[in-house]
């Protein structure tokens, strides 16, 4: 949640909260909603964060996504169904297209 608010804070095109939740599906756009403003009020506002230090976390934690099956690992670990999610969304475009054409 903290990288989310820099990043809110530092980037022109930060990310929403929708697609962070689309990234990390075990997260609700409500729920991660809810935590945004949790940790605002621990934080009394004060968003201050230098840029080195932005920059520090942001790059560690790009190169970690980029690191060799990343991804997998973490879907494993956070026992998000990938195969599943993709076969659903699959169907759903499948459906949508076929509606469209007719």
């Amino acid at each position: 949640c903290g990288m989310l608010l820099a990043s809110k804070v530092w980037q022109d095109l930060s990310s929403w909260n929708i697609e962070f939740a689309r990234i990390c599906p075990q997260y609700s756009n409500k729920n991660i909603n809810k935590m945004e403003r949790y940790v605002l009020k621990l934080l009394k506002w004060d968003l201050y964060i230098s840029g080195s230090v932005y920059a520090k976390y942001y790059f560690a934690l790009r190169s970690l996504s980029e690191s060799k099956n990343f991804r997998q690992r973490y879907n494993y670990m956070m026992k998000v169904n990938v195969n599943k999610k993709l076969e659903t969304r699959s169907a759903q475009a499948s459906t949508n297209l076929y509606s469209k054409s007719m």
